[in-house]
């Protein structure tokens, strides 16, 4: 009797791994690889917190603050536009603006860009854009001894490694008080 209730043990814990064997192979054989990310098949896209193209949103950013122009617009497409607040420039007036604060004697400092990451669509619209970096950035603007903080909340298309649109919100508010 004892050789019989061990025997039904035994095929109970067999039975149980089998399962998890099964369920695990069953999980694993609904997923693709997209960049090396393990995306369901039915799948419309993917976020990830870490990539080549947040790192290039943080070096626009960081190129911003830098006043370093050149490596701002190489950041950029050729024919990027910038929604601002909802007023729209192409990269050349958008790189004139920074310029005109710069030239005004208003400083920027990088205090942390908070959360940042990018989701993939792993089906394009017409725009054809597969990637977008969030990003919540936190600057202090400073002109003599006058500093404020903004807090931009930017979405940017990103295409081929280039920013190919920006979209920013944020209170301007204290940028116009500072630009007088």
């Amino acid at each position: 009797m004892h050789y019989q209730a061990n025997k039904k043990s035994k095929n109970k814990k067999m039975k149980k791994i089998a399962l998890i064997i099964i369920t695990t192979i069953s999980l694993m054989s609904c997923d693709t690889k997209s960049n090396g990310h393990n995306v369901p098949s039915n799948a419309t896209g993917y976020t990830i917190d870490s990539s080549a193209n947040t790192d290039l949103v943080i070096k626009a950013a960081n190129a911003l603050v830098n006043n370093d122009t050149t490596t701002y617009k190489s950041c950029y497409s050729s024919d990027a536009i910038f929604h601002d607040n909802n007023d729209s420039a192409n990269l050349t007036k958008n790189v004139a603006g920074i310029q005109a604060m710069h030239d005004k004697g208003i400083v920027w400092k990088l205090n942390k860009i908070g959360a940042i990451w990018e989701t993939v669509d792993l089906n394009p619209k017409a725009n054809e854009n597969t990637s977008y970096v969030i990003s919540y950035q936190n600057y202090t603007l400073t002109k003599g001894d006058k500093s404020i903080v903004v807090r931009f909340n930017v979405l940017n298309n990103i295409k081929d490694g280039k920013l190919m649109s920006e979209y920013l919100r944020y209170d301007n508010s204290g940028i116009t008080e500072l630009m007088k």
